[in-house]
C-alpha cells in the first residue's frame, strides 16, 4: 500500500490502541485467561532467551486464538484491585509470544522487544499521582532487559512509586509452583516472584474501534471528510448570523452556531458553566432545519446524555435519538416503536415566513443597539477629550464665546505660516482675543480645541437624532428575540414532526432490527435519512454507523479534550463537517503507553515522535480537541458567560485557567441565609503515603468529616473531591463509618466528578508537613485537576488546607486558593472619568456614596443606601471597544437581573450623562434615596 501523511497518522494510532488494550490485567477467576507458568528462573525478560518450552499452560492459552487477540508472557505476577475491589492479574514487564513451533521445540518472542506492562500501568489500578511517579522512572526508556540485576532492580523502583507491597525478587529462583497447595494463588494484592502468561483480548468497543482504523488506513476518500484537517487549515467562512436557534443563546453561542452552520470545521472552548450543551443542542436542531443528518459523541457518556435529557427535550422529544451499545440500540429499539405510534402529532403553528420575519426584526435591534452604544461611547471620548484640550488653554474655566470659524481660519493661518517672528506675532494676537496670555501656547493648542470642540458638537448632534434610547432598543430586542426563539423552535418541531411521519416505515424496520439484534447498518441509513439527529459514545460508533468518507452531514464531537484523536478520527471520516467542542484546561484523554514506547510505535509507522507533537497528533501528550485545534483559524472560538458557579469560585478559575476572559452572570439565591463563595479552613495535619500508594492526611480527613457529619445537607447536595485517590478512600471509608445516612455522599478524585456538579463541594488539599516536593510537582503540573475541583461547586467550596506548609512548599494553584477564600469583600476595578465625576457630584449632594464596592462577587460601580435601608446600585454604561450586536447591553441586562436579586435597585446611567450631566442623575438618585420607592 502506498504510503501517505493519512495512513501514517492512521497506522500509529492503531498500534497505539492495540498496544494499550491488549495488555490489560485479566480478571484473577478467569483462569482460563490466565497461567502461572512451572519455571525455575526467568530468561526472556532477564537474559537472553528467545524460546519457552512448549508448556501445556501456553498451549492452552495458544488453542482457539481469535484476531486480536494475543497472548503475552512476563515478570514478576502482580496482583491489582479495580475500584469495585475485583481482583487482576498481570505481569509488571511483558513480551509477545508467537504460536508454538515444533521445529524449535519451543515457544518463540514476538519481534518487538520487551516493555513496561502499558495496561497495568491505568489509572484503573493505581491513582493518577502514583501512576506520574512511577513513569518518572522510567522517563529515560527502559534500561537492561538481558541483564538481570537491572530487570529486579527496576522492577523495585517501579513498584515502590506505586505503592505495590514488595517481596522478595528474584528472577533467577522463581517460587516453586508445584509446592503451592492453594490452586487460585496468588490472590491476595501484592507482586510474586513467579513468571506468568496471559491472553489478552480486545473488549468489544476497542475492537470497533480497530476494525474502523484498519479499515481507513487504506481509504483514499480520507479527503472528501471533515478528518483531512487535521493536515490543512480549515477555512475561515463569511461573517454570517444565525437564521435560527431553539434555544436561548448568548452572543458568543450565536457565534458558535452560525459558524458551524456553513464552516467545515468548528472549534470551541467550552469552559464549565458556560452552555456547552445549550450550544450543541442548538447546533443539532439548527441541522434539522437545514434538512442535514446530525451525529452527537465522545467518549464520556455523560455530555451526550445530558444533551438529550436536559437540553434536546426541550425543543423536541425526537430531536435527537441515542444508540450506542446493545443496551443502548434495545432501548432505541422500544423507542422508535413508540414514535412510530404517534408519527402522527399535530405540527405547530409556524411557517418559515415567520421565522424570517422575528430574525430579521431580531438582527436588525441587534445592529442598532450596537450603533447606540457606537453613539453614545462617541459622545463621552468627544467630550472628555474636549475637557483635555479646554484645560490646556483655560485650566478648567469655561471658553469663552467666539465665532469658531473664523477662529479656526485664524489659528490654521497662523500655524502654517513659515516665518517666526511673522508666526510669533500672528499666535498673540490669536491668544489674545481669546484671552490667553500663557506665552507657552501656541495656535496648534488652538486648533486641537476648535477640533475637539467640532468633534463633540457632531457627536451630541448624532446622539440627538438617533431618538431611541438603549434601554428601549434593548426591550424591544427581548421582545423580537422571544417571537425568533418560539419561530425556532415551532420550525424544528415541524420538520421533526413530518421526518417521523415520512419515516415510519423505515423506523419501524429500524425498531425490529435493532429489538431482534440483526445488522442494523443498513436499517440506520435508511432512517436517517428522515429522522436526522442522533447521538452515540464514540466507541459503539461503527455498529451503528457506516464507515465511508463524509457519510454524515455534521458530527459535533463534545468534552473532545477528553477524547485521544484515536478514538475521535473515525467520527471526523464520516463527517462532512465537523464541530469540536472542548475545553484544554478540563481533564486531558489518560494515556498508559510509556513515552519511549511511543517513540518506538512513531518510528514503526514511519514518523517521529516529534513530528507527531509538532503537529497536534501524539496519543500521549495530545486531544482531539488540540488536534483539530491546530488547525482552526484564528481561534477557538470561546463560550465566555459563565452561569453555573457563585461568583467567588469561579473567579479563582477565571484568573488561574481563562486569563479572565469568563464573565460570570450566575444567578445568586441567598434567601436561605446559607453561606456562598469560598471558604479556607487551616488544618495541621501530615501527609503521608498510603496504602497502596497516593498520599493521605489523616487529620484533614477526619475534619473533612466532622464538617460533612455537621453541615446537615442532602447527599445529592453535596460531593467530597481531593487529588489524591488515597484520602479519597480514607474518607469515603470514615464517611461510611459514621452512619448510613452518609453512604450516599459522593467521594472522589477530580475525574470521578468530570461533568457533575453539587451545590457544595469540600476540598481536601492534602498537602501538609511531611508531603514530598514531587508531589507538590505533580499536582502543579496536573493543574488541570484544581480547575476541575473548583469548578464542580456551584453554591459553596470548603476547602481544607495547610495555608503555612502550603507557602513553604510553593504550592502556587493552592495558595491562589486560599488567597479567593479571603478576597470576599475585594474592591471593584479602578473607576473610570466618568464615574469618577458622577460619585463626586453624589457626594457634594450629600449623598454618602461608595466606589467600589462588591456584593457576592458582583461588583458595584456607585453604591449607597436608601433612607429605608434599601440598596442603590448606580452602573455608568460605557463601551471603550463598541459593542457588537449588543452583546455587552445583553450582558449587562443579566447581571442586572441577578443584582436584584440580591436586593438592590439598579439605576444605570449613560457614560456621556454621568460626565457631563451629573447633576441630572443626582436628582434622580436623590429622589430614591429620600421617597422610599427604592
Amino acid at each position: 500500500m502506498e504510503r501517505s501523511e493519512w495512513s501514517t497518522l492512521v497506522d500509529y494510532l492503531l498500534s497505539c490502541v492495540l498496544k494499550e488494550s491488549l495488555v490489560a490485567p485479566v480478571p484473577l477467576h478467569q483462569r482460563s485467561r490466565w497461567s502461572v507458568l512451572p519455571l525455575s528462573a526467568e530468561s526472556v525478560l532477564c537474559g537472553n532467551d528467545l524460546l519457552l518450552p512448549i508448556l501445556p499452560q501456553l498451549t492452552e492459552l495458544f488453542a482457539d486464538l481469535e484476531p486480536l487477540e494475543g497472548v503475552f508472557y512476563g515478570w514478576p505476577t502482580v496482583v491489582v484491585l479495580d475500584e469495585r475491589r475485583c481482583p487482576f492479574i498481570a505481569p509488571l514487564f511483558i513480551r509477545q509470544l508467537n504460536a508454538p513451533d515444533a521445529e524449535l521445540d519451543g515457544v518463540p518472542v514476538d519481534d518487538q522487544l520487551p516493555q513496561l506492562n502499558a495496561g497495568l500501568l491505568d489509572m484503573k489500578w493505581f491513582p493518577a499521582e502514583t501512576l506520574s511517579a512511577a513513569m518518572a522512572t522510567v522517563a529515560g526508556g527502559l534500561v537492561g532487559f538481558g541483564q538481570a540485576a537491572a530487570v529486579s532492580a527496576l522492577a523495585r523502583t517501579v513498584l515502590s512509586a506505586l505503592g505495590v507491597p514488595l517481596t522478595t525478587l528474584d528472577p533467577m529462583a522463581l517460587l516453586d509452583t508445584t509446592t503451592m497447595d492453594d490452586p487460585w494463588r496468588p490472590q491476595e494484592v501484592g507482586v510474586f516472584n513467579f513468571a506468568m502468561a496471559f491472553k489478552g483480548q480486545l473488549d468489544a468497543a476497542t475492537r470497533n474501534l480497530v476494525k474502523d482504523l484498519e479499515w481507513m488506513r487504506r481509504a483514499r476518500d480520507w479527503r472528501d471528510s471533515a478528518a483531512r484537517f487535521l493536515f490543512e487549515e480549515a477555512p475561515v467562512p463569511p461573517a454570517s448570523l444565525p437564521i435560527s436557534a431553539a434555544l436561548s443563546l448568548n452572543d458568543a453561542q450565536e457565534t458558535a452556531l452560525s459558524w458551524s452552520a456553513t464552516a467545515p470545521l468548528t472549534v470551541i472552548t467550552g469552559p464549565p458553566g458556560t452552555g456547552k450543551s445549550q450550544t450543541v443542542t442548538a447546533i443539532l436542531a439548527d441541522a434539522w432545519r437545514r434538512g442535514e443528518t446530525a451525529l452527537l459523541s465522545s467518549t464520556n457518556n455523560t455530555p451526550v446524555d445530558d444533551v438529550i435529557d436536559s437540553k434536546a427535550v426541550a425543543v423536541d422529544d425526537a430531536l435527537v435519538l441515542r444508540t450506542g451499545n446493545a443496551e443502548k440500540r434495545l432501548q432505541l429499539g422500544e423507542r422508535l416503536r413508540e414514535l412510530v405510534a404517534g408519527a402522527n402529532r399535530r405540527s405547530a403553528d409556524s411557517t418559515a415566513d415567520d421565522l424570517t420575519a422575528a430574525g430579521y426584526e431580531r438582527h436588525q435591534l441587534a445592529a442598532a443597539m450596537q450603533q447606540a452604544a457606537d453613539l453614545a461611547q462617541g459622545v463621552l471620548v468627544a467630550a472628555v477629550r474636549r475637557d483635555a484640550a479646554r484645560s490646556v488653554l483655560w485650566s478648567g474655566h469655561q471658553p469663552p464665546p467666539v465665532d469658531r470659524d473664523a477662529m479656526r481660519r485664524r489659528a490654521g493661518r497662523a500655524d502654517r505660516t513659515g516665518w517666526k517672528w511673522l508666526r510669533r506675532r500672528r499666535t498673540r494676537r490669536l491668544l489674545a482675543l481669546l484671552g490667553l496670555t500663557d506665552p507657552v501656547l501656541t495656535a496648534r493648542h488652538v486648533l486641537d480645541w476648535l477640533e475637539a470642540e467640532r468633534t463633540f458638537d457632531e457627536a451630541w448632534r448624532r446622539l440627538e437624532s438617533a431618538g431611541t434610547t438603549q434601554r428601549d432598543l434593548l426591550e424591544s430586542f427581548d421582545d423580537a428575540n422571544r417571537r425568533w426563539l418560539s419561530a425556532s423552535t415551532a420550525t424544528v418541531r415541524n420538520e421533526v414532526s413530518t421526518g417521523l411521519r415520512e419515516g415510519a416505515e423505515a423506523l419501524a424496520t429500524l425498531a425490529e432490527t435493532l429489538i431482534e439484534e440483526l445488522p442494523r447498518r443498513e436499517a440506520m441509513e435508511s432512517a436517517m435519512r428522515h429522522v436526522r439527529g442522533w447521538a452515540t459514545s464514540a466507541l459503539s460508533t461503527r455498529p451503528n454507523f457506516d464507515c465511508r468518507a463524509g457519510a454524515i452531514d455534521l458530527v459535533v464531537i463534545d468534552e473532545a479534550s477528553q477524547c485521544n484523536l484515536a478514538q475521535v478520527l473515525p467520527l471526523a471520516y464520516r463527517a462532512k463537517r465537523l464541530v469540536i467542542v472542548g475545553d484544554p484546561h478540563q481533564l486531558s484523554p489518560v494515556v498508559t503507553v510509556a513515552a519511549a514506547e511511543l517513540r518506538a510505535l512513531a518510528k514503526a509507522a514511519g514518523t517521529s515522535h516529534e513530528a507527531l507533537v509538532t503537529a497536534h497528533y501524539s496519543y500521549g501528550q495530545d486531544s482531539a480537541f488540540t488536534a483539530f485545534a491546530a488547525r482552526f483559524r484564528p481561534a477557538p472560538l470561546l463560550l465566555d458567560e459563565h452561569y453555573r458557579c457563585h461568583p467567588e469560585i469561579i473567579e479563582y478559575s477565571n484568573r488561574h485557567f481563562y486569563g479572565g476572559r469568563l464573565t460570570v452572570l450566575t444567578s445568586v439565591d441567598r434567601a436561605d441565609g446559607a453561606p456562598r463563595g469560598i471558604e479556607w479552613h487551616d488544618i495541621d495535619g501530615r501527609t503521608e503515603p498510603g496504602r497502596t500508594g497516593s498520599s493521605l492526611n489523616k487529620a484533614e480527613a477526619d475534619a473533612v468529616v466532622e464538617w460533612v457529619r455537621q453541615a446537615g445537607l442532602p447527599a445529592d447536595r453535596l460531593g467530597v473531591v481531593t487529588p489524591f485517590r488515597a484520602q479519597a478512600t480514607r474518607i469515603r471509608q470514615l464517611l461510611d463509618q459514621a452512619g448510613a445516612v452518609f453512604g450516599d455522599v459522593r467521594v472522589g478524585t477530580a475525574h470521578k466528578f468530570q461533568g457533575g456538579e453539587r451545590d457544595v463541594m469540600v476540598f481536601s488539599t492534602v498537602i501538609s508537613a511531611g508531603a514530598k516536593p514531587g508531589t507538590v510537582s505533580w499536582l502543579e503540573n496536573e493543574r488541570n485537576l484544581i480547575n476541575v475541583a473548583v469548578s464542580r461547586a456551584k453554591q459553596r467550596l470548603v476547602v481544607f488546607g495547610n495555608h503555612a506548609e502550603l507557602q513553604r512548599l510553593d504550592a502556587k494553584l493552592l495558595l491562589g486558593l486560599a488567597d479567593a477564600a479571603g478576597r470576599h469583600h475585594r474592591r471593584a476595578a479602578d473607576p473610570t472619568p466618568a464615574a469618577l465625576t458622577l460619585h463626586a457630584a453624589l457626594v457634594a449632594r450629600g449623598l454618602p456614596a461608595t466606589l467600589g464596592a462588591v456584593d457576592e462577587g458582583y461588583p458595584l460601580a456607585i453604591s449607597l443606601r436608601a433612607v429605608h435601608g434599601a440598596g442603590i446600585d448606580v452602573e455608568v454604561d460605557e463601551f471603550p471597544d463598541g459593542d457588537p450586536r449588543g452583546r455587552l447591553q445583553r450582558q449587562r441586562a443579566v447581571r442586572d437581573a441577578n443584582v436584584r436579586r440580591l436586593g438592590w435597585q439598579v439605576v444605570r446611567v449613560p457614560g456621556w450623562q454621568a460626565y457631563l450631566q451629573p447633576d441630572s442623575v443626582v436628582d434622580h438618585v436623590q429622589r430614591l434615596v429620600t421617597s422610599g420607592d427604592a
